[in-house]
């Protein structure tokens, strides 16, 4: 019997090593697989000119998720070189696109004489680009469109399984109101709700028999210099992150067609392979907002002190602000 895989966040500027037995998995794909177009305005800005993924896994995945928030980054050409891709290779793909198609929601594969729903969206907050009727981009995430996706869903498909970008950044834990809607899914009758975009591996539940999964961190996610910020003229910035070692950590999930619930490992990202390792999985969900503030409040003065620490300097108003600042 074969295994389903979820993964997460997945960029591919070369070709990768990947140390862990996959059969059929299905990942977060975190930019188009076309560099040419205009770069997005005021933000940091990812592509590939061209695909490593066969490369990188030694076969194709069996579906990817475009809802995110740097699928469109390069406009309308590069997206569809990415779906032109995509349909050459016969990979579904879910959760980006135009109103019209529905942002190709759901994508309904089969798998193991069972047919899975594969549904995607992304959160306001991540600074995506989102689709309308005359231009390509993600899903934007509204409860009232998923539960119908869901209803619809639920007619062609055996299992329902929801992919959501969102959560804060570096935060180890939901947001209060995610929790609240990812509960509010499962009783719409969602089957299992795969998270990413937090750049870390956040908290998993069980919620009435079902699995959410608040975020799966990175899959393959290179550290790198990058031009950012584009202005409509050039580029303003030199996005150059420093990843923590929990910024190199992922979660896969597995699914077996024959089994009821998923099961799930911890792996690693060297900057060259991934590996599978042991890593820490939070647990607490936290439902009242006050604790939530307090712990990313703290998270978030951490890493100012760090910074600081890296790069000494008197400091300005607008540094003693942030650091005040929730």
């Amino acid at each position: 019997m074969r295994t389903l895989s979820f993964l997460g966040d997945v960029v591919l500027d070369k070709a990768y090593g990947v140390n862990v037995p996959l059969d059929d998995f299905i990942f977060n794909l975190e930019h188009p697989l076309s560099c040419q177009g205009i770069p997005a305005r005021n933000k940091v800005n990812f592509c590939a000119e061209r695909s490593f993924i066969e490369k990188t896994f030694g076969k194709m995945p069996l579906a990817v998720n475009l809802a995110n928030n740097h699928i469109a980054d390069f406009g309308d050409a590069a997206f569809l070189k990415t779906l032109d891709f995509l349909r050459a290779n016969e990979i579904a793909y879910f959760g980006a696109g135009k109103a019209q198609d529905n942002f190709n929601n759901p994508a309904i594969i089969p798998f193991e004489g069972k047919h899975i729903a594969l549904l995607g969206y992304c959160c306001p907050s991540t600074n995506a680009i989102f689709g309308d009727e005359n231009h390509f981009g993600s899903a934007k995430l509204m409860a009232e469109r998923i539960v119908q996706d869901i209803n619809y869903s639920k007619k062609k498909a055996d299992l329902v399984v929801i992919n959501l970008h969102w959560g804060a950044e570096d935060i180890r834990y939901p947001k209060p109101e995610d929790v609240k809607l990812a509960r509010g899914l499962i009783d719409a009758g969602a089957d299992l709700l795969i998270g990413h975009h937090a750049h870390v591996i956040q908290s998993f539940e069980k919620y009435k028999g079902k699995n959410i999964f608040y975020g799966l961190g990175h899959f393959i996610f290179p550290y790198k210099e990058r031009p950012s910020y584009y202005d409509g003229d050039k580029f303003l910035r030199v996005h150059n992150p420093k990843p923590s070692k929990s910024n190199r950590e992922g979660l896969i999930v597995y699914l077996k067609a024959n089994e009821n619930q998923p099961d799930y490992e911890t792996i690693y990202f060297d900057d060259f392979k991934v590996r599978k390792v042991k890593a820490w999985i939070p647990r607490w969900v936290p439902e009242r907002k006050s604790p939530f503030r307090l712990y990313r409040s703290l998270v978030h003065k951490w890493r100012l002190i760090n910074h600081f620490i890296d790069n000494p300097r008197l400091p300005t108003l607008s540094m003693l602000k942030r650091f005040m600042g929730d």
